[in-house]
């Protein structure tokens, strides 16, 4: 007989579906962007090299920015880029990106993962026999159920995650007498349903933890995993040191190839190439920069390569409080930061085939399915053009004015010194805060630079305690990329609220027609844009660079990483 998602409890919500898409329709290609070219070191090493042949054995040492602050890679705490490369390998994932951008079934876990119904939209995944977690317990449809139930605020609403459009959209998981066959039924169509489960977690272990939100909040956030569903196990965790991953004895894909992966917290760029350069560090990867790039160039028996991703870099404003609250203020902002110079004196230096970015949305190039998805809509809205005489005109009209280079409110007391929250690890932000710093006191602005760790600088981003703040996000997941940042009451709003873009969001997570949801979301864009909650700058590319003895390392443009084919990872036979 078929089981229900137990130890969940199941739910009654019923939506009428009228799809018109076919199956086939469904299937949606993901978003991808036209790659740019890739920069590769004297040994030819490319982004799209096929998978050599390396021997069994051996370690390898990479650096690592972040040390770990929350085990669980679906929590809002734990959904940061350092700590979603570091726990890739230890987890199943239904699908994997490719350095092309192209996503592919991860056959490692998965049969088979279809959409057999239209109306209602079913799913559904064949399990591999042999998936099994690191103790033994079979992956099943169980661990679906709950990384479901976990990320669905109907069934927890106290779990803090930081995904749960689509989740929510699941109405039962059902699994075969095996457990091996998973059913998902959706209340509504949703196409980015590939970007769900990208980290499954174990229903077995959760129980041990207690109810969902303790489980969630608490078990998988709190507790160094001494699991594994992935090619890798940790072996040891120094607080603040270092992770060190061994062989998951139990892992069912081809075999991984190194013994051990031990990733080293170094905070600085540059003394991360130190470490490389003195043998300290085998590996690292970062986002280039002129000093970074030609550091490495000189390293000898070094290779290195640099490739575009779809994660960009941003500025956002707070659109709450006793300032930002003001749409005024921040359009004059936007208008008068001029958004070229910042990109040629940081990225354009390091990466010149990388465009400025005009979209929070799309990267350049971006396509969904054979639909051209990017707009210049920064353009449309006069944003980041460096026109400091209309910013002046715009605050002018709003009742402030600038006496003595200091900008006044419109009741005629000066404007706080406003807070820019950066991260300090990352040069290429802190450049940025500095430029934002200079262009602003064109308008009388103050800024007050805020460079925080790592272990400051998320929370300091989802608690909103900033005015104005540097970051990426990376859209391989679409609409839901978008929502986690800006729906309302999502992990990362810091406050912001908008119910046109609430309602587009629902709208272009439901609409499986290619071009439709694309008008939809460049709609959206433009919202967000004109609140100047978002303020694009450019696509990020990465470095890899690594001694050369080591094989089949790339750039991968997703979110998750250098980490996400980490079995293939060898020492050149």
């Amino acid at each position: 007989m078929p089981r229900s998602r137990s130890p969940f409890p199941s739910r009654r919500r019923r939506a009428a579906l009228t799809v018109a898409a076919s199956i086939a329709g469904l299937s949606l290609a993901f978003t991808g962007c036209a790659p740019l070219p890739s920069t590769s070191g004297d040994t030819g090493a490319a982004t799209d090299a096929p998978v050599e042949t390396v021997a069994d054995g051996g370690s390898l040492t990479f650096a690592a920015t972040s040390p770990m602050e929350d085990w669980n890679p679906l929590s809002a705490a734990g959904d940061t880029t350092g700590q979603r490369q570091q726990q890739w390998p230890m987890y199943p994932h239904p699908f994997l990106s490719q350095p092309d951008t192209s996503v592919v079934l991860n056959e490692a876990l998965l049969e088979s993962a279809e959409v057999t119904e239209t109306d209602p939209m079913t799913v559904v995944y064949r399990i591999q026999d042999d998936a099994v977690w690191s103790d033994g317990v079979p992956i099943t449809a169980d661990d679906f159920a709950y990384t479901q139930a976990v990320q669905d605020p109907e069934s927890c609403p106290d779990c803090l995650a930081a995904f749960t459009d689509g989740y929510d959209s699941i109405e039962s998981v059902t699994g075969s007498e095996d457990g091996k066959t998973v059913t998902m039924v959706y209340s509504e169509p949703f196409s980015q349903w590939r970007a769900l489960f990208n980290y499954l977690l174990p229903a077995h272990i959760a129980e041990g933890y207690g109810d969902l939100a303790t489980s969630f909040n608490q078990g998988f956030s709190q507790n160094v995993p001494a699991f594994s569903g992935g090619p890798y196990i940790v072996k040891e965790y120094t607080e603040g040191i270092s992770l060190t991953l061994a062989k998951n004895p139990k892992w069912y894909g081809e075999p991984a190839h190194l013994d051990e992966v031990i990733i080293r917290y170094i905070k600085g760029q540059g003394e991360q190439v130190t470490a490389l350069q003195s043998g300290e560090v085998q590996m690292v990867y970062m986002n280039p920069t002129v000093d970074t790039v030609e550091q490495v160039k000189t390293m000898p028996s070094t290779t290195y390569s640099i490739g575009a991703t779809l994660t960009y870099a941003h500025l956002g404003m707070k659109t709450t409080g006793d300032v930002m609250s003001d749409p005024a203020l921040r359009k004059a902002i936007y208008t008068a930061m001029n958004f070229s110079d910042m990109y040629a004196r940081t990225a354009g230096q390091a990466a010149p085939d990388v465009p400025l970015m005009q979209s929070a949305v799309y990267v350049p190039g971006q396509r969904i399915g054979g639909v051209e998805a990017y707009r210049p809509n920064t353009e449309k809205v006069g944003m980041g053009i460096g026109d400091v005489e209309k910013a002046t005109k715009i605050l002018e009209d709003a009742g402030y004015s600038i006496e003595g280079g200091k900008l006044l409110l419109p009741d005629g007391s000066p404007l706080r010194d406003l807070t820019f929250l950066t991260y300090a690890a990352d040069q290429t932000r802190m450049d940025i805060a500095v430029i934002a710093q200079q262009q602003l006191k064109e308008i009388g602005i103050t800024i007050v630079i805020d460079p925080a760790d790592g272990a400051r600088y998320s929370p300091a981003l989802r608690e909103g305690s900033f005015d104005i703040m540097a970051t990426g996000t990376a859209l391989d997941l679409g609409p839901l990329s978008i929502q986690q940042w800006y729906g309302t009451g999502a992990p990362r709003s810091f406050g912001y609220s908008n119910p046109e873009v609430d309602d587009l969001l629902a709208r272009a997570s439901a609409e499986l027609d290619e071009e439709k949801q694309v008008e939809l979301m460049n709609e959206l864009d433009l919202l967000l844009l004109e609140d100047g909650v978002v303020m694009p700058l450019f696509a990020y590319s990465n470095m890899a660079a690594y001694a050369d003895k080591y094989r089949n390392i790339h750039v991968d443009p997703s979110k998750y990483g250098v980490t996400m084919n980490i079995e293939q990872w060898g020492i050149a036979e």
